[in-house]
């Protein structure tokens, strides 16, 4: 019995100690378990924190894109955005700007005429000519020079320039019998002639001279006898505006009369406040009107783009689309886009082949048109447009392997939609010459008036502004038409209305 107790005691010890193991692994699997919960918080938190930081990373690189292209304009110039010429940025260390993409070669040529090149000097039988035609006077002045006396005198001609001023006497005199009454324009005792109105405008609008500038130019070649102060030239441009009206609206329906038409829009400013020129081109015609805003209700105030029954020509201003009875794309800024993706995306592919499409097409055309051809055969028009398919598929897959999220999400993608929803605006030129390729035209009607704002800064009033905007109307018409357009000037202030 004593040993069995002994037996049993033994074992009790031995299950006692097992307990203590046990739980001593029971604490310590317990500890450990609570560690790894928390060490699993942990790496949750370093997950999510992980991610945070991964999208904060990607936003980050897209900004440094953004910045990229914003302050440093990303290689950007009149070739491969909608920047004007004048904005191309240019550095001694580096060619950029027009310079880098006009793929002229540099020579060692010097400035002016050129050897072996025909040359533009005065002719003496055009002087001749002019003389005849009662164009030009004649004031002959004979010299003596060494020479045998039998010989045959030489004649040679010296054109010159006479600025004169003078002053014309006008007498009204009372008679019973007359019905005419004294012009309003002699209601002062003195006042100017339509000559120097004239010059006045065309040196000042379409030249751009500021106001002072010309004041001074009047007083110089006049000896001192024409002091004009700048507010009779605001005068002059008022004046102007106001008896052209009638040939604005000439050319308004000039414009309405014409199968296509070119519109665009620049922005200018009036009291530091922005002020928006829109120009109504065709081949002989342009109007420009102005406003304060942009958009639908200037176009409906002007009434001429909501009668107009032609092809409406425009740089992707989606507003056209309301208005007559086709849209063009202009395709020269398309091919700025499409430069932009091919320098600062080079591995991707197509915008390199729809650049070459579409100027290749273009270049057909203008030889298709030198042999008297309207339009491409149907063949042809349609294999034009297969190609064009074709590349905006590859477009479709190549744009999603575009690292560059800001090139990707604002520039290709964009790019590609608007290719595959106005696929027929931008064609339109293939299926018939007579569809211009480009808006250049509007781009040149408009951009005197840039010119107009880095000068003077914009205008002071909006009535001034279209004013200044009638006469621009008066003289790019007269030089589109290949009229003097100081003889156009000289009939407006006469009363003529002119462009029937």
């Amino acid at each position: 019995m004593g040993r069995q107790r002994d037996y049993e005691a033994s074992l009790f010890n031995e299950f006692e100690k097992l307990n203590q193991k046990l739980d001593k692994l029971l604490k310590e699997n317990k500890e450990q378990s609570l560690t790894i919960y928390n060490l699993n918080l942990t790496i949750d938190k370093l997950e999510k924190t992980i991610q945070e930081k991964n999208k904060k990373i990607e936003l980050l690189l897209e900004e440094i894109e953004r910045l990229k292209n914003k302050n440093n304009k990303n290689n950007k110039n009149s070739n491969n955005s909608s920047k004007p010429s004048s904005t191309n940025i240019v550095t001694p260390k580096k060619k950029t700007g027009a310079n880098l993409y006009n793929y002229r070669v540099k020579t060692s040529k010097k400035v002016g005429g050129q050897f072996g090149h025909k040359g533009h000097n005065l002719d003496k039988k055009q002087i001749e000519q002019l003389i005849d035609e009662n164009k030009l006077s004649v004031r002959t002045i004979t010299h003596l020079i060494k020479g045998n006396h039998k010989k045959q005198p030489i004649i040679k001609y010296k054109v010159e320039l006479e600025i004169k001023s003078y002053v014309e006497k006008h007498i009204f005199k009372y008679s019973e019998k007359a019905r005419e009454k004294m012009p309003i324009e002699f209601y002062t005792d003195v006042t100017y002639g339509n000559s120097i109105k004239t010059l006045s405008i065309h040196l000042g609008c379409y030249n751009v001279i500021a106001y002072d500038r010309l004041s001074d130019f009047f007083r110089v070649i006049s000896n001192n006898v024409l002091n004009i102060s700048n507010g009779t030239l605001v005068n002059f441009v008022n004046e102007f505006g106001r008896k052209s009206e009638e040939t604005i609206k000439v050319l308004e329906n000039n414009f309405l009369n014409g199968t296509n038409g070119f519109t665009d829009e620049t922005g200018t400013k009036f009291n530091k406040k922005k002020l928006y020129v829109r120009n109504y081109s065709n081949e002989e015609n342009v109007v420009y009107k102005i406003h304060k805003h942009k958009g639908h209700t200037p176009i409906k105030e002007d009434n001429i783009l909501p009668r107009f029954c032609g092809g409406i020509m425009g740089d992707h201003d989606t507003t056209l689309y309301s208005y007559g009875t086709k849209n063009y794309e202009c395709n020269i800024h398309l091919g700025r886009y499409l430069m932009e993706l091919m320098e600062n995306i080079p591995d991707t592919k197509w915008p390199f082949l729809m650049y070459d499409l579409i100027f290749r097409m273009n270049n057909t055309r203008k030889i298709a048109s030198e042999y008297g051809l309207k339009r491409f055969s149907n063949e042809k028009i349609e294999e034009y447009k297969k190609e064009y398919d074709e590349i905006l598929e590859m477009a479709k897959e190549e744009n999603k392997k575009i690292k560059s999220s800001f090139y990707k999400t604002k520039k290709a993608k964009p790019l590609y939609t608007r290719l595959v929803k106005y696929k027929k605006n931008h064609l339109y030129f293939i299926e018939d010459f007579n569809v211009p390729f480009d808006d250049n035209m509007s781009e040149q009607d408009l951009r005197i008036f840039k010119n107009k704002t880095k000068i003077s800064g914009g205008f002071r009033s909006i009535k001034t502004a279209q004013n200044f905007a009638n006469s621009l109307s008066i003289i790019k018409t007269s030089i589109k038409r290949q009229i003097n357009p100081f003889d156009s000037i000289k009939a407006i202030f006469e009363n003529q209305v002119l462009f029937n």
